[in-house]
């Protein structure tokens, strides 16, 4: 019997030990100047909150002075999983100055990262988000952008200042990280979408673009702007309007001459339509479809602008553009003219097909069974195949490039991958070696 009572002694003895030097307490892994009540309501509920724009906190020890993320332990996304962004100050968090390995994962979650690397993200984070970074971090940090704008914003949320410094945000971050493709890709589309929701349509700022392909969402607006006013659809919005659309395939003879298919397709445009095509406006409100970086916002998050028409209910007049298109593409194929028309390309004595490794010759033949891929599906693809995307893309490109004079793969939602060029490259091969 006393042993018994010695157990259960120890038990309690050890237990207490545990609890009162093992995990940090609540007040020391997360500490939050000001009073609770100074959040707006909608940013705060009883597992998770939004640090607003300038806004200090410290986390595990890392005082951070400009908010602009989430906090908390639970945070469910459209896909009922715990908000991939979600820093919970729960998890543990290497001490500052602990070597850490990349992020391998292709769509980072602050959860699955590692004690390390969590503290890493969260010591670019307290230096104010500049410098060299892994590409993770400023993917992670902008998760919860796209949720606060996109997620909180209609349910009125974010007022009218968050709204301008959140972009004002991701125009830096765009400034600073943008020359990874995809991540300059996102940032575009959520200022485009961004300068939609506004509503302010005297004129398009210098820093919205609608002519990147991960923009074709938000070009819709622009559309819907012209039908708004009962105005034709100019030739050059028509052209781009084709380009954006996700069904439209970009033909190869295009590709390679670009200013004489647009040549071609403008005089035919002022041909057939005049001063453009007129599309009809009505009732039914503009409803668009935000596809952001963020994996927690599932299929996308369908935003509605009750300002403009939906002028997409009808499929003839980008079905007359496309026509209009294979005119071009069949008088182009008649001209002899043309500088890159039937050339073929030299790879300087070195075998393309010999530059990519094994997997990648397998991510190719995957991305070769169709030219219009969703942007998730391919990632799917890539985490399957455990690469990158970005560099597994250059890498194609680049063999594309030496073997075909273009780039294979245009990145974008859809991803569009040239087969007929693919097709071209591999035939050519073929015959060199026999």
């Amino acid at each position: 019997m006393e042993f018994i009572v010695f157990l259960v002694i120890a038990a309690l003895l050890v237990r207490f030990i545990k609890s009162y030097f093992g995990a940090p307490k609540r007040d020391e892994i997360l500490v939050i100047p000001g009073d609770a009540e100074n959040y707006r309501s909608g940013s705060k509920n009883a597992s998770s909150q939004w640090i607003e724009p300038g806004q200090s906190f410290i986390c595990r020890g890392y005082s951070i002075d400009d908010g602009m993320v989430y906090v908390g332990e639970r945070m469910r996304d459209f896909t009922g999983s715990n908000e991939g962004c979600l820093i919970n100050p729960e998890l543990d968090v290497a001490p500052e100055g602990t070597p850490s390995l990349p992020v391998q994962q292709i769509q980072p979650r602050y959860e699955t990262m590692s004690p390390e690397q969590r503290g890493a993200f969260l010591r670019w984070l307290a230096e104010g988000r500049f410098g060299r970074a892994d590409p993770a971090w400023p993917f992670l940090f902008f998760y919860g952008i796209e949720r606060r704008l996109f997620v909180d914003g209609p349910r009125g949320y974010v007022s009218h200042q968050e709204r301008n410094e959140l972009v004002l945000e991701v125009r830096r971050l765009l400034h600073v990280y943008g020359e990874h493709r995809s991540f300059r890709g996102y940032c575009k589309n959520l200022l485009a979408t961004e300068w939609v929701l506004k509503g302010d349509y005297a004129e398009i700022p210098e820093w919205v673009d609608f002519t990147d392909r991960f923009c074709a969402e938000a070009f819709n607006s622009i559309i819907s702007l012209y039908v708004s006013r009962d105005q034709p659809i100019p030739g050059e919005v028509a052209l781009q309007w084709l380009f954006l659309h996700p069904d439209h395939i970009p033909g190869t003879l295009s590709r390679r001459e670009p200013e004489k298919f647009e040549h071609l397709f403008l005089a035919g445009y002022k041909e057939k339509f005049g001063e453009g095509i007129l599309i009809h406006k009505n009732r039914s409100p503009l409803n668009l479809i935000y596809k952001g970086a963020n994996p927690s916002l599932g299929n996308g998050v369908k935003l509605t602008v009750p300002s403009l028409p939906d002028p997409f209910l009808l499929a003839t007049p980008i079905k007359k553009l496309d026509l209009l298109a294979e005119e071009c593409i069949k008088a182009m194929e008649t001209d002899d003219t043309l500088e890159f028309k039937g050339q073929v390309f030299e790879a300087d004595g070195v075998d393309p097909l010999e530059s990519l490794d094994d997997i990648h010759s397998e991510f190719m033949a995957r991305l070769a069974t169709k030219m219009l891929w969703p942007r998730a599906d391919v990632l799917a693809v890539c985490d399957a195949l455990s690469i990158a995307p970005e560099p597994s893309f250059e890498l194609l490109n680049a063999w594309g490039r030496i073997a075909g004079g273009l780039p294979l793969i245009d990145d974008g939602d859809p991803v569009f991958v040239d087969i007929p060029l693919l097709q071209e490259m591999l035939l050519r091969e073929n015959a060199d070696a026999q």
